[in-house]
């Protein structure tokens, strides 16, 4: 595992930050649990239990893009950060 995914995984908790009352995540969350109850209230328990696998595995993909997100937008400022650092008139060690 290389560092930025034990930075991830690790040191910060992404899914249980709190969710603003009101706002669109909020609204998207509700919207999601009601339908997905519904859905279930519906499905014999055969197809439950399919859909259950099916949601467990569209997660882990959702998990992994956002590993992916993060490794990007990490190497993305580092790589501005470092050109800016080159555009700087920086004094060299041999002029210190």
């Amino acid at each position: 595992m290389s560092m930025l995914e034990e930075i991830w995984l690790g040191g910060l908790d992404y899914q249980n930050r709190p969710v603003k009352k009101g706002s669109p995540m909020e609204r998207k969350l509700c919207l999601y649990a009601r339908n997905g109850e519904k859905l279930k209230e519906m499905l014999t328990e055969d197809q439950a239990e399919q859909f259950e696998k099916t949601m467990d595995a569209y997660n882990e993909v959702l998990t992994q893009s956002e590993v992916e997100a993060f490794e990007f937008g990490f190497t993305l400022a580092a790589r501005l950060l470092t050109d800016v650092m080159q555009s700087l008139e920086l004094p060299s060690i041999d002029d210190i």
